[in-house]
């Protein structure tokens, strides 16, 4: 079993938190890191100095490493904040209130909101005994000189090996705790962007569905800014005698076949959406009735002029198109009810033409 596989594995007792655990086992390998190199930095006087100490307080975070395989969640997580206070203070003295030891408040307090899975009302009380802690600890030991390194250089090399391991232990805990959320997060938006595309959107052609066309009619007429705005619905004609003929695959791949040159042929900034059954609705925004219309006659053009090849077939169909321009003295729906007798006077008329 590699390293990573030790680390990660999972303790005996049932439903307990892995990533708790993982991340205490990860905290202390840290402590133990920067330990021995406070150690080393600080020289054998220290030692000789505190040797209970340093060997109590090592041989404690060894025994308590250990235990994160057998203990609880909750138990691991009480004895690795009860060891990080008590190696705090048991340090300062040692190292000196320079040396940055009570910066471990920091990692302390965000396992009490992270890692905890208590009430919030709880945790703020962990977060009141920490700072009180805190407080005491500045009132104690503030200022404190260190009995054993008098280098300056190796008592900022012991701030630094502190300082680190506080900043790495603040930023592992972050990105643990909130990797899962986020991403569950990322997961829930897209899929929610992916529900709201699919209640906007017609299945069969990838163009707007009528809902949306009809919000979107609502939104851009509402913004008052009084540019010019076309709409334009278009029928296919004579749908249903393809339907007829072909049979309704073949229909839908006329309906889709419409749709693709719509999206290639005008402007990209022309709405476009599939207004029930065969018929479909544009919208222009900024766009004149007479720009408006030059475009319609560009798309009519390249329907009539295309072929749709449906398995031996080839069909060649035609659209009609009734256009009107929006005005701001009445509402879209009047708009859409002109655009609307427009393209019936079309059809009565011929077929295959714009009327505007």
């Amino acid at each position: 079993m590699g390293i990573v596989g030790l680390i990660t594995k999972d303790v005996k007792e049932k439903n307990e938190n892995k990533r708790v655990i993982v991340s205490l086992r990860i905290l202390y390998i840290i402590v133990a890191f920067v330990f021995i190199l406070n150690t080393l930095l600080a020289g054998t006087d220290a030692v000789k100095m505190y040797p209970l100490r340093f060997l109590f307080l090592f041989s404690a975070l060894i025994l308590l490493l250990v235990l994160t395989y057998r203990s609880k969640t909750k138990t691991a997580l009480q004895q690795f904040i009860l060891f990080l206070f008590v190696w705090t203070v048991s340090m300062i003295p040692v190292y000196g209130w320079s040396a940055g030891m009570q910066n471990y408040y920091i990692i302390i307090l965000m396992l009490c909101f992270f890692a905890s899975h208590s009430r919030t009302s709880i945790k703020f009380v962990y977060a009141g005994f920490v700072l009180f802690f805190r407080i005491m600890t500045i009132w104690i030991f503030g200022g404190i000189k260190s009995q054993v390194v008098t280098d300056p250089l190796f008592d900022k090399s012991i701030q630094i090996s502190n300082i680190t391991a506080v900043f790495t232990g603040i930023i592992f805990i972050s990105y643990i705790f909130s990797k899962q959320e986020n991403e569950a997060e990322g997961k829930l938006m897209k899929y929610n962007d992916h529900l709201q595309k699919q209640a906007n959107t017609d299945q069969l052609t990838g163009l707007y569905n009528r809902r949306r066309a009809a919000d979107y009619l609502k939104e851009i007429t509402s913004q008052k800014n009084y540019q010019p705005v076309s709409v334009a619905i278009g029928d296919i004609d004579f749908f249903k005698k393809v339907n007829d003929t072909y049979g309704h695959d073949v229909g839908d791949e006329v309906l889709k076949f419409v749709a693709h040159k719509m999206n290639d042929t005008c402007r990209e900034d022309t709405f476009l959406s599939r207004w029930g059954g065969e018929e479909f609705l544009l919208v222009f925004p900024d766009c004149n009735g007479d720009n408006a219309y030059i475009a319609l006659e560009r798309l009519r053009n390249a329907i009539q002029n295309s072929e749709i090849q449906a398995g031996d077939n080839k069909i060649k169909i035609t659209m009609t198109f009734g256009l009107a321009e929006f005005s701001y003295n009445r509402d879209e729906e009047a708009t859409v009810k002109e655009a609307d007798e427009k393209l019936y006077m079309g059809k009565q008329n011929g077929r295959n033409q714009v009327v505007f």
